[in-house]
């Protein structure tokens, strides 16, 4: 290690956790388990309608919703392996014989950027580890998230983006309180 040169952690991000689903009680359902895993929700998305892929149909059916829950308590941006792993046993353990009933996306939204993690190697991806890659979704710039050529229609929408505006004037008000460590 070179002297004088200083490794601090990042600020932690809002964890958030993407839930896609047939129906809202079904991701409702999954979001109490969330809750027992990651702490309290903070914030939560309208029901949004899936209509951008047919990728997950076969499996899930149709049609398919999402919610995007963020959660109260901060995530230090490392811990994204883990909140990924747990979402991946959740994602078996409400499977049924025909395959997934939901599928759980987890991130993080910090001041800069949303981050989603993922199970799949592609080139904007780098890698993180147990076979857990970073997708940058959006990044904030001149006052607001904005989507890259990659990022998820439904995440590249105003809707969202407006919603993590949201949540990072949030993480703002509470840094300048002290309490978002």
């Amino acid at each position: 290690m070179r002297s004088g040169l200083d490794y601090r952690e990042p600020e932690p991000g809002a964890l958030l956790v993407s839930v896609l689903a047939r129906n809202e009680e079904l991701a409702l359902g999954v979001a109490e388990r969330l809750a027992a895993e990651f702490g309290p929700l903070d914030i939560c998305s309208f029901w949004l309608s899936f209509a951008h892929s047919l990728y997950y149909e076969a499996e899930m059916g149709s049609p398919l919703g999402r919610y995007i829950f963020f959660f109260t308590e901060p995530l230090a941006r490392r811990m994204l392996i883990e909140a990924k792993l747990f979402t991946d046993q959740l994602e078996a353990e409400f499977s049924c014989a025909k395959g997934r009933r939901v599928n759980l996306d987890p991130g993080y939204l910090a001041l800069e950027h949303l981050i989603l993690a993922s199970t799949k190697a592609v080139p904007h991806r780098p890698y993180l580890g147990q076979g857990i890659y970073a997708d940058l979704t959006l990044v904030y710039e001149c006052g607001q998230y904005i989507p890259l050529r990659w990022s998820y229609p439904d995440y590249a929408s105003d809707y969202v983006r407006a919603l993590c505006g949201d949540v990072r004037n949030k993480i703002l008000k509470l840094r300048k309180q002290g309490v978002w460590r």
